[in-house]
């Protein structure tokens, strides 16, 4: 009997794995399910710990952040966590990721704080090093702490080498780039971007592509680069996501993208257009990217004379941010308003 369980675990295991590699989250996320069960019955407390892991990993990528963080949490508990700094760097990043997702920016802060810390134990782990570190200059940045997130990129850099894989290498380039156009270093954020797209290809992973050419269009657009490879990177990240799909808030993320090139090319209607739903699907989107829609479409409204209905959204937009834990910026709606009413 133990040993038909054993096979039966085996096997709930590799057609997980299987199923993430295919990008099927929802039947990853089942068949992990059984496993865990399946573990906790026979005490196999690797496979439970793994499979757990996995199932967090599947209900992050399906949107279900909340139900992810509760996965998280729960590893966080468990004795192999405790007694294994790499499996505490893992959990602690899974958690930042979950919770900068939600708006809660302190608290990703923290929790990838604790993974550098474990990372940096572990010997010959550059890839986990680069994914703690990724995930505490992402919940630094938008926690406006953009002097301490380009320290934190400057230390990542160090772990780029030949040596590992170009995809996670893409990843950390994009990161710095981030912050680089956040802090106004356009060549730097250009530069960075640049590494990263030749790292990132739709041949090894068009999801993950779509992501960055999206991400990097919007942070383009913060700084105020409204060129033609801008536009490039909207239309590359629609083109992908009509292929792969992805969740609601992917979805709402790259209209957002749009909606600001709109705003930046004088397309005032046609932003307000794409806006207003946006605005109104917000709960689907983390705090701080609820309120940088609102301030979009305050300005937009603002432009057109729309004062009244224009302030609403300023309105929503400082809480927003201020629920986020992102005070310079709800400070720069109040800021805004200010200038409009003088």
């Amino acid at each position: 009997m133990a040993a038909q369980q054993s096979g039966e675990l085996v096997m709930y295991e590799l057609r997980a794995r299987e199923a993430w590699s295919q990008r099927d989250y929802r039947t990853a996320r089942l068949l992990a399910a059984a496993a865990v069960e399946l573990g906790a019955h026979t005490e196999d407390h690797h496979a439970w710990w793994n499979m757990t892991f996995l199932q967090a990993e599947c209900l992050r990528e399906e949107g279900s952040l909340e139900e992810s963080l509760r996965c998280a949490e729960a590893l966080e508990e468990s004795s192999l966590t405790l007694e294994s700094e790499a499996l505490s760097a893992r959990v602690h990043t899974l958690a930042a990721v979950c919770q900068q997702g939600l708006g809660h920016l302190e608290q990703a802060v923290n929790n990838a704080s604790m993974a550098v810390k474990s990372a940096s134990v572990v010997a010959d782990s550059p890839e986990l090093q680069i994914e703690a570190h990724h995930a505490l200059i992402a919940a630094l940045a938008e926690s406006d702490r953009l002097d301490e997130a380009w320290s934190t990129c400057l230390d990542l850099s160090t772990h780029i080498t030949p040596a590992i894989h170009t995809q996670t290498a893409g990843k950390a380039h994009w990161v710095i780039g981030n912050v680089a156009f956040m802090r106004h270093q356009v060549g730097d954020g250009i530069r960075f971007h640049g590494l990263a797209a030749e790292q990132l290809t739709p041949n090894n992973d068009l999801e993950l592509w779509a992501h960055f050419n999206r991400a990097s269009a919007a942070l383009r657009l913060t700084a105020g680069v409204v060129d033609a490879e801008t536009l490039e990177c909207i239309e590359r990240a629609e083109i992908a996501s009509s292929i792969v799909g992805g969740t609601e808030r992917d979805q709402l993320q790259l209209s957002l993208t749009r909606a600001h090139w709109l705003f930046l090319t004088g397309q005032l209607n046609a932003a307000v257009e794409r806006l207003r739903p946006i605005c109104a699907e917000g709960s689907a989107l983390s705090r701080q990217t609820e309120g940088e829609a609102n301030l979009l479409l305050a300005q937009s409204l603002s432009a057109r004379g729309e004062e009244l209905e224009a302030f609403a959204h300023f309105e929503t937009s400082e809480q927003c941010f201020d629920d986020a834990g992102a005070p310079d910026r709800a400070a720069h709606v109040r800021d805004i308003v200010a200038d409009i009413r003088s």
